[in-house]
């Protein structure tokens, strides 16, 4: 901790904690979003799907949903906090699925990097880093963010 880092264009200082946060956030969207698009890609070439186009259509939906996700795991590294309140929703959605979907596998293989990564991400020590950087007028603040 303390080192410098290059990230997304600007030097900052990046907690490890907030590191960790993105890592599993990625990986949440991985689970959520890739994984089972990649099963129903599979499900549909191999004719085993009832309503392909259907379940084709959920996944094309689906992909710019998983990009934002991970752009604001992203934005993670750069102090935004608005990305912090964003994700902190993906959680409470991904709390809500596994929840309708009896706890099943997938739903909550998806829903504990999520909780992690959460939790890491509001943990006290990484408060600082969120908060707005002093002596910078409001829009530089946002356009470094």
């Amino acid at each position: 901790m303390g080192e410098q880092r290059f990230i997304l264009g600007t030097p900052a200082t990046v907690p490890s904690a907030v590191r960790a946060a993105t890592a599993f956030w990625i990986a949440s969207t991985f689970t959520s979003w890739a994984v089972p698009g990649i099963i129903t890609l599979v499900r549909i070439g191999t004719h085993q799907a009832e309503w392909g186009w259907l379940e084709l259509l959920g996944v094309a939906f689906g992909a710019p949903f998983a990009a934002l996700q991970v752009w604001a795991a992203l934005r993670l590294l750069g102090g935004a906090h608005w990305a912090r309140v964003v994700l902190t929703l993906v959680a409470v959605f991904y709390v809500s699925s596994a929840v309708n979907n009896n706890w099943s596998v997938l739903p909550v293989v998806s829903l504990i990097p999520a909780l992690a990564g959460s939790v890491l991400m509001w943990q006290p020590a990484t408060n600082a880093f969120f908060q707005p950087r002093k002596g910078l007028p409001a829009s530089d603040q946002q356009a470094g963010r």
